[in-house]
C-alpha cells in the first residue's frame, strides 16, 4: 500500500481528534470565562444518574403502593360477598343452605368427640296476622328484631340462621338436654318480654319452639325432621311454649 496514502489518512485523523479536543477546551473556557468556574462534566453526569435513580425508585413505591392498597381492596370485597353469599339478607344471620352446610361440619364433629348437640327450631306465633294488621315492612321489622334478640343469648360458637319465612333455626353443640331446655325457654321468655316498635305501633310477639337431638342419635336432616314435628305440636298445643322431641333419643334415656 502506498505509504504517502498513510500518512495521509493518519493524518487526517489526529487534525480530527485535535479539533474534536479543541472545541471541548472552547466550551470549557467559554464556560468558565461565563460563570468563573471551570464546568465538572463527570459530576453533572453523576447528577443525572442520580436523578434517574431516585425517580425510578419513586415510580417502584407507587406501583407498591397501589398494589397493597387494591389488595386490601379485594380482600374487603371477597369478605362482603361472602356474607352476601351467606347471610339472610333481611335478618342479617346465615340463610338456610349455610346454615345446613356448618350444623353438617358441627354433628360430625361432634360425632367424632362423643359430644351432644341439639337442633331448635321456632316460629314466630300468628305471624300472617302481623303483616295483616301492620304491614309486611312491620312484620320485616319483627323478623330483624327477634333475629338481633336472639343473636345477643347465644354464645359465639352456636349456629344460628332464618330457616324460612318466619322459622329460625339453631344447632347448640356441648349442652345437656336440661341446658338446651333452659335455653329455648330463655329465649321464649325473651321473644315475648317487650313488644316491637313500628311507626308509633307496639306488636307483640310469641314463638314456638321444638327442640331435637342431633349428635349422636342423628344426622341433620333426621334432627331438623324431629325438631319440626316438635314444633308443630308446640303449635297445637296453644303455641309460645317448648317442646322436647323423644322421636330419637340416647339408649340412656329409652
Amino acid at each position: 500500500m502506498d505509504s504517502s496514502f498513510d500518512f495521509h489518512v493518519n493524518e487526517a485523523v489526529l487534525s480530527s481528534r485535535a479539533d474534536e479536543k479543541q472545541h471541548y477546551i472552547s466550551a470549557s473556557t467559554a464556560e468558565t470565562s461565563r460563570t468563573g468556574y471551570m464546568p465538572d462534566y463527570s459530576k453533572k453526569t453523576s447528577g443525572e444518574r442520580e436523578f434517574i435513580l431516585e425517580a425510578f425508585a419513586g415510580v417502584l413505591l407507587l406501583m407498591l403502593i397501589i398494589t397493597i392498597f387494591l389488595l386490601i381492596r379485594n380482600i374487603k370485597l371477597s369478605k362482603k360477598l361472602k356474607t352476601i353469599a351467606n347471610n339472610d339478607a333481611l335478618t342479617d344471620i346465615f340463610n338456610r343452605r349455610y346454615f345446613m352446610e356448618l350444623a353438617l361440619v358441627q354433628i360430625e364433629r361432634s360425632l367424632r368427640t362423643g359430644g351432644e348437640c341439639f337442633i331448635i327450631i321456632f316460629d314466630l306465633d300468628n305471624f300472617k296476622s302481623i303483616n295483616d294488621n301492620f304491614g309486611h315492612l312491620a312484620g320485616d321489622k319483627v323478623l330483624r328484631e327477634i333475629a338481633q334478640r336472639v343473636k345477643k343469648m347465644i354464645r359465639p360458637y352456636d349456629l344460628f340462621g332464618r330457616y324460612g319465612g318466619e322459622e329460625f333455626i339453631l344447632l347448640v353443640p356441648d349442652v345437656n338436654e336440661t341446658d338446651v331446655i333452659n335455653m329455648a325457654e330463655r329465649i321464649r321468655l325473651e321473644v315475648c318480654k317487650m313488644p316491637v316498635g313500628f311507626d308509633g305501633k307496639e306488636i307483640s310477639t310469641s314463638a314456638s319452639f321444638g327442640i331435637a337431638y342431633g349428635a349422636p342419635m342423628n344426622d341433620i336432616q333426621t334432627a331438623t325432621k324431629y325438631a319440626d314435628e316438635a314444633l308443630y305440636r308446640a303449635k297445637k298445643e296453644g303455641r309460645n311454649r317448648v317442646v322436647f322431641s323423644w322421636g330419637a333419643v340416647p339408649p340412656f334415656k329409652a
